[in-house]
């Protein structure tokens, strides 16, 4: 399974989850499973999974409340959770695939001293020794 895959289920199960507590009109635990699911992206490895282990404690019980829309809101979460602790050292960490290690392109560099009012001729500011001495 693709890694970002459950990461995505995960989080939009916490979304629906979110609006079923609302509409329970358990507005804390819907605004905890909004947290979650900045959470979710933001962490990472052993951490993401024991917030998946978290969850599917709040989801058990937010689903005993009785009314069906915590239990839908419930069973979303505990499938969030059980994702996340099956999944979750597998998953990425949104924003860190993306970046890209800078390339060392002369040209770019001497474009960069010239703005900074460095000479990029002279071998003393790229860190080397000048031919005169």
């Amino acid at each position: 399974m693709n890694g970002s895959r459950p990461l995505w289920i995960a989080a939009l199960l916490l979304v629906g989850a979110a609006g079923a507590f609302w509409g329970a009109g358990s507005v804390p635990v819907a605004l905890l499973s909004l947290a979650s699911v900045a959470a979710v992206v933001a962490l990472s490895g052993v951490v993401r999974r024991v917030l998946g282990a978290l969850l599917v404690v709040v989801g058990v019980a937010a689903a005993f409340s009785g009314n069906w829309p915590a239990i839908i809101g419930g069973v979303l979460v505990v499938g969030s959770g059980v994702l996340l602790a099956a999944f979750g050292a597998r998953m990425p960490k949104i924003g860190v695939g993306g970046q890209k290690t800078r390339v060392h392109d002369p040209e770019t560099d001497m474009w960069r001293a010239l703005e900074r009012g460095d000479d990029p001729t002279d071998d003393k500011d790229r860190g080397g020794q000048s031919s005169n001495e």
